[in-house]
């Protein structure tokens, strides 16, 4: 029995996936880093620097451990789905509209728990963070729906 043939829009949604994965994975490298280092930087810092790594400072633990918990498993679901895309398994489907949920749910909280220094507020970037997890919800809950649906 021959497997459906894969569209090649979710071949590119599935490669879209890895590539958002790697930029996810090296963005949580320098989010560590970066809480790693900040009481080190703050020697040289200039002082718009110092008020950002302040502001750093004051946010607390609970934020950023969203942050990261948040960047590792939406990056997990980037990877995961993207190979059930490739597979056209209903897991797949189901990573996907995962992440896509999580990584709303996400960015929604950022733009309400950051002070605007550190990406918080309504802003272009808060509406850049959203525009793939929502393309992804209505790609894979429209378009794409029905060949999750056939593979099985």
């Amino acid at each position: 029995m021959s497997s459906p043939k894969r569209p090649g829009g979710l071949t590119a949604l599935a490669v879209l996936n890895f590539v958002f994965t790697g930029f996810g994975l090296l963005s949580l490298l320098a989010l560590i880093a970066i809480l790693k280092f900040a009481d080190a930087a703050m020697a040289t810092a200039s002082e718009k620097d110092r008020a950002a790594i302040a502001a750093f400072d004051e946010l607390g633990i609970g934020p950023w451990a969203l942050i990261v918990g948040s960047s590792l498993v939406t990056s997990v679901l980037l990877l995961v789905a993207g190979i059930g895309y490739l597979k056209m398994r209903r897991w797949g489907w189901i990573a996907g509209n995962l992440y896509a949920l999580l990584a709303i749910v996400t960015s929604v909280l950022t733009v309400f728990l950051f002070p605007p220094m550190l990406g918080g507020s309504f802003n272009l970037m808060s509406i850049v963070g959203l525009i793939y997890p929502v393309l992804t919800a209505i790609l894979l809950n429209t378009t794409f729906k029905a060949e999750f649906s056939r593979a099985g």
